[in-house]
Formats: structure tokens, sequence, C-alpha cells
């Protein structure tokens, strides 16, 4: 089933739409679709039953208490700081929404008071030359503590949960599309270094002891993160010298836990 969404003011981003009652993955759908389908083609769904996330990580959302949007870019460039964009794009969102707070844990998850509110994965694809990416994001609207306690989730919270904020699948969907479209053409038009500013002050991470791991689990290094390079990476320095880490090989958390 197609659509518009209401309040969507993006003029490419979200047309067209693709709003689903129930599928496996947002990502999985565009990726199969990407090389028929225009630069701007959105799904969304209410009900995501076997979405990914980071580093193989399953991503599922019940039946209308949480937002799966995947938006399908093209071409395949800055398939890396797209990642970083969408986590700029969704505390724009978050913050529009249901008011201040929602930081970026980089290189992406959104976090609210230490709680993890939304995930973000970026795919590219490569059929020919230029190739295509797609970035899925899920927002975590409407579950209870409960729900996350029964899930296994300690990290993870809903917006109404901690804003007290009931927003919809649609609205959320617009307010996300509507920051990400003008932050990707300026992002094409004039590269990260025009954005790293703002994306370096919401960055909860920046600043902050962390510890580095590998995707097994075992640490790699610990130090103090500077920041985030052009590439997007971020800058960590590890006693004397800074190192440089990219977020598809390992994942960062504070020295006391999941967030700040």
């Amino acid at each position: 089933m197609s659509g518009e969404l209401r309040g969507l003011t993006a003029r490419e981003f979200g047309r067209p739409l693709f709003w689903l009652p129930e599928v496996d993955s947002t990502n999985r759908y565009l990726k199969e679709r990407g090389s028929l389908l225009p630069g701007g083609a959105v799904c969304c769904t209410g009900r995501q039953t076997a979405g990914r996330g980071r580093l193989g990580r399953s991503w599922t959302t019940p039946a209308g208490e949480a937002l799966a949007l995947s938006l399908l870019v093209k071409p395949a460039a800055h398939t890396a700081q797209l990642a970083l964009l969408c986590g700029l794009a969704a505390s724009r969102a978050m913050t529009r929404l249901a008011g201040p707070g929602f930081g970026i844990k980089w290189p992406n998850d959104i976090v609210c008071r230490g709680k993890k509110i939304c995930g973000i994965l970026c795919e590219a694809c490569w059929p020919d030359e230029t190739g295509f990416a797609v970035a899925g994001v899920g927002f975590n609207l409407r579950q209870t503590a409960e729900e996350f306690r029964r899930a296994g989730l300690p990290h993870a919270a809903s917006v109404e949960m901690l804003t007290g904020n009931r927003l919809t699948l649609e609205e959320t969907a617009a307010a996300f599309l509507n920051e990400m479209e003008p932050l990707w053409n300026r992002l094409r038009r004039e590269g990260f270094s025009a954005l790293r500013g703002e994306y370096e002050a919401r960055c909860v991470t920046v600043g902050r002891a962390v510890r580095v791991l590998n995707p097994d689990g075992s640490l790699r290094l610990e130090g103090t993160a500077l920041g985030v390079a052009e590439d997007g990476s971020l800058l960590v320095d590890g006693g004397g010298s800074t190192v440089s880490v990219c977020a598809g090989e390992v994942s960062v958390r504070g020295r006391s836990g999941y967030a700040y």
C-alpha cells in the first residue's frame, strides 16, 4: 500500500511512500526494490518482525507502539556520514516533537535520560557503479517499562515513558523526513564538515570517558572521546595518541554502562 504522510514538507523524501501493516524488515523491502525506485522512496511500518541493528543485532517493533522507517538514497555515496546524518535528523525531530534532552550516542543511537529510544542502521548496495543506500530508523514511541523488562532491554525506553508525549507513527515519520532531506542535500553540497559542529554539540559521547569494544565484547581501548572526524569516525584519546574508531567495527560504551 502506498500513500502520503500528513505534515510532510520534504519535496523528495517520502515520495513514494510504502506504508505496510507488517513487514519482516523495512530495510530489506527497499533493498530488494532499490534499483527500480527513485531516491527518496520510504517504507514504514508499525510492526517489524525481523529487522537488524548494528553489528548484526536483531531489531523488532511491536504493533503500533514503535515506528520502523527506511529511506532510499541515491547514489550510495557518503554512506558512513549518512548514518550520522540520520542521528542528527532523529535528534532534531524528537526535540521538535517532544522537547529537549534527545542526544546522540555515537554513531547514531538517540538517547534521552540515559536510555535508548532510537536505533539506526544504514546499508549500501551496489547493483551498478553508483549504487544506493538504505537508511533504517527505529523509534520507540509508546512501549512501557514492563515491555522492555520482559524483552531484556534494560537500556531502552520509549518517548512516552520519558516525556509523557504520545507521538503517532505518522507525525514521527513526517518530522524525521522533514529534517533529513535538507541535511542530506547540504551534505552532498558541502560535505560533513558543514554539519559536524551541530553533530558534535548534540553528541553525548564527545568529551566523555569511553570504552571501545570489539564485536566479540573484548576491550580494544579506553580513552576520552575528543570529537568526530570528517569521515564520521570517532576520535579517541587513547593515552597520548589519537585513535580513529570506525562505527562498523566496534561498539562504544561509557565507563559505567551503555549511555551517559
